[in-house]
Parts: C-alpha cells; structure tokens; sequence
C-alpha cells in the first residue's frame, strides 16, 4: 500500500508492506467459543493449539472444519465427541542446554522472522528440539502466534516436552498458561516476563529465560536447565 513518509525535512510517498489481519470465530459443538483476530494462515493449528492451552482434551476431536464465511472473517468449527477439560499439571522434563545454545536459539528466531523484517508488524516464535526440528510462526498477536506454533507441534508429532520455545515477544500470565499445558520445559525470550508470569513458571517446573540479547539473558525460575 501507499504511505506517506513525512520527516522533518520533506514529505514523499512510498510503497510499503502490511500484513493483513483476519477475524477467526472458533466453534466448540455448534456455540461460539471465542473470537480472535490474526494472520489468515494456519488456521487448524490455531484452534488446536488455542483449545489445548484452555486445557481441552483434543483426544475427543472428531472433526475440524475451516470456512470464510465473509471476506476476511473464518470460521473454525470443531466436534467433539465429548467436552473434557484437565487441570494444568507440573512440567516433569529432564531437558537442559547449554548457554551457548541459548544464544544460538535466538539468533535462529531472528532469522525466520521474515514478516516481521518485510513488515515489523509480527512476533515471532519458535521451538527447537533435541533432534534439531525446528518450527516457526509469525503472527499479530503473541497469544495467537504461540497457539499456531502448538498447534504445528501437535499436528506432527512432536514431543514438546523435548522442545525449547523461543519467543520474540514479553511473556505474562496468559502465555504462560500456553506454555503449561503445552508442556514446554524451557522458554526463551528477547523480551521481560511479568512477575505473574515468572510466579507461574516457577510453579509449574518451567525454566524461564528473558532478555536473550546482546550476549546476555537472565534465567529466571529452574535455572537447572542451563548448562
């Protein structure tokens, strides 16, 4: 689109990249469960990932259709055979890198951040595991994003309690609720975490690592894990 670029010198016009920001509406046995607003891609993935951070039991999925209902606007219905919600439960993974990959891991994120080095409207996440499968995902909103990246996880197997998730994004209360029930033993981030989060980590068994930058991070619960 076009953008008019002003500084205190001149004004000009350019061409410029957005990303584009859709409606989801996900459906759990015919009512409405919740309204998000996103990236228009992976759209499966997210209500996987979205239903298991609300702790649903997605052994009981028995079906998962996507429809554009309007333009711009989705529809995700899911069937359950039955609806089951399990409490969240302690992290019990053995895991643990060393410093030097924690450096590694995040310079990785940043080098799929694509959308956000075209447009700088994304954040960016990531899980590593111990096999080196790596999957990325970008996304407007951070709750969204780390849904998708779950969801990706779940769709191909692979064991989260073996994988580390590297974020570009701050991490609060709710995303590490994610995180819990996904079963991350390891979170890193170039960002702060609050300190319902770091409460939370703590609790659950979670190693919780922020500010990775510039040759630096701080560990904040189960520092264990770091080598």
């Amino acid at each position: 689109m076009e953008i008019s670029d002003i500084s205190d010198e001149f004004r000009r016009y350019r061409k410029d990249s957005v990303v584009r920001e859709a409606e989801v509406r996900i459906k759990v046995g015919g009512e409405t469960h919740t309204q998000l607003f996103c990236l228009p891609s992976h759209f499966e993935e997210l209500a996987i990932g979205h239903l298991k951070s609300e702790g649903l039991d997605l052994s009981y999925v028995s079906n998962l259709e996507v429809e554009e209902i309007n333009p711009g606007i989705y529809e995700i219905r899911v069937k359950l055979e039955r609806k089951v919600y399990r409490k969240p439960s302690k992290v019990n993974s053995e895991m643990k890198i060393k410093k030097a990959e924690v450096f590694e891991l995040v310079k990785k994120l940043e080098e799929g951040g694509i959308l956000y080095k075209a447009t700088g409207g994304t954040h960016v996440v990531a899980s590593f595991n111990q096999k080196r499968e790596a999957f990325f995902i970008e996304n407007i909103s951070r709750h969204c994003a780390i849904d998708k990246l779950v969801g990706m996880c779940i769709e191909n197997r692979i064991e989260i309690f073996e994988s580390v998730l590297v974020t570009s994004c701050r991490h609060t209360h709710s995303t590490i609720k994610k995180v819990i029930f996904a079963g991350f033993p390891i979170v890193i981030s170039v960002s702060a975490p609050t300190e319902r989060a770091i409460r939370d980590a703590e609790e659950f068994g979670i190693t919780l690592i922020g500010f990775a930058r510039d040759n630096r991070f701080n560990v904040y619960t189960n520092d264990w894990r770091i080598l």
